[in-house]
């Protein structure tokens, strides 16, 4: 697998929880790497870079990608497409509170073969 990261390193601090963006972080990464499960060459990419007043964190996949029909429940608590004993279905709801929580948003695009988590965050505790 490989992973690509690039980060702005001139962004603005963030106020946040750290142990919870490490939630965040975790949970997404995680479920990436669990999307290419089975790809020839995986691929991970980890991109930051401010847009207008919030730092985007951008994680990315070269997964199977997420169906049509399932886009708009994977925040849903409880709602999962892994076997069971894989997931609980908690992770992305868990990762939707937490943003929401420090005043930010979560946006997904994904067709097969690339998948990506956009997350954003005020930057300098603005709301």
């Amino acid at each position: 697998m490989e992973l690509v990261e690039e980060y702005d390193t001139a962004l603005p601090p963030v106020e946040a929880y750290i142990g919870e963006l490490n939630q965040v972080w975790t949970n997404l990464i995680d479920n990436a790497l669990d999307a290419m499960d089975g790809v020839q060459k995986g691929r991970l990419e980890i991109k930051t870079k401010r847009v207008n007043q919030f730092a985007e964190v951008c994680i990315s996949d070269n997964g199977t990608g997420i169906p049509d029909e399932i886009k708009n429940r994977i925040f849903d608590p409880f709602f999962t497409t892994k076997d069971v004993g894989k997931g609980t279905g908690l992770g992305l709801d868990v990762v939707s509170r937490i943003v929401q929580q420090h005043n930010g948003s979560i946006k997904v695009n994904s067709v097969p073969g690339k998948t990506s988590f956009m997350v954003y965050f005020p930057l300098n505790g603005q709301t």
